[in-house]
């Protein structure tokens, strides 16, 4: 289940390739809701939550909650949470925990300089509905380093790093952004296939563009992942207003057992 959430995280995450410096920026204070939809129900909600803390920090909060008409189908549930030094636009502490499916997945992350600490733990239940049954049909913990040098960040940081370069990217551009998905160095891939103008809600007229998203293990010589965030070969679409707060206005892709789930803005606020 680092999934819904991430969904609307990681792949906005992309949309940057300079390193001019970091000024406040409206939107490090913000609070996105989003409502989950299958099948024409509300199935979910996403809530993503930003704060500034002292002089150059943020911390950034997010959740993802399925509703219990979801649970005995299909289980996503899920917390994450980041600190985030907007000063010189590294992660400092960063926490996932998620349900999807049959999969329970908890991480925390520790930065310091070009290294980052993992601690992880994962099991997989024996049914993709809740409750589930225990024990778990498997289980396994670890902790190990990993390097970060490359500007590899956390799923929350990596979109707070994008966004605050304020760049859109043109229709065609394909960029590609260092992510730490479960722990493990990849590149998040978007395409912007097209731009246009539409009503988007609490925002009213606005151009946005819409982005195809992609994960890979390109050091590795492996192909296009398909999304990060579901165990499927689906890619996720994206419409993000074409400015600088980069707002995730719709998102949608092909979940396991499923099939399309939508991310869609409902309110949008600065304090």
């Amino acid at each position: 289940m680092r999934i819904l959430q991430t969904t609307l995280l990681l792949p906005l995450a992309l949309l940057v390739s300079s390193l001019s410096a970091a000024p406040m920026q409206p939107f490090y204070n913000e609070t996105m809701n989003f409502r989950i939809e299958w099948k024409g129900i509300r199935a979910g909600d996403v809530t993503l939550r930003s704060r500034t803390e002292g002089a150059n920090h943020i911390t950034i909060n997010a959740r993802v909650n399925s509703l219990p008409v979801m649970h005995r189908i299909y289980y996503v549930q899920g917390s994450f949470a980041a600190k985030w030094n907007f000063a010189n636009r590294t992660p400092v502490i960063a926490f996932e925990e998620a349900y999807q499916g049959d999969t329970y997945q908890r991480r925390k992350y520790r930065f310091s300089g070009r290294n980052v600490k993992v601690e992880k733990l994962e099991k997989t239940f024996h049914e993709l509905s809740y409750p589930h049954s225990e024990p778990p049909k498997s289980q396994s913990n670890e902790t190990y380093d990993v390097s970060s040098s490359g500007g590899y960040q956390d799923l929350l940081g990596a979109f707070y790093y994008v966004r605050s370069t304020g760049r859109v990217p043109k229709v065609g551009e394909v960029l590609r952004v260092p992510v730490l998905p479960a722990g493990s160095r990849r590149t998040l891939i978007l395409k912007v296939l097209a731009r246009k103008k539409m009503d988007v809600p609490f925002f009213g007229q606005r151009e946005i563009i819409h982005v195809k998203s992609a994960l890979a293990a390109e050091g590795k010589g492996k192909k296009n992942d398909g999304n990060l965030f579901f165990n499927t070969k689906s890619q996720i679409d994206m419409w993000i207003t074409a400015d600088q707060d980069f707002v995730p206005v719709k998102i949608w892709t092909t979940v396991p057992y499923l099939g399309t789930a939508y991310i869609l803005l409902e309110n949008y606020s600065q304090p």
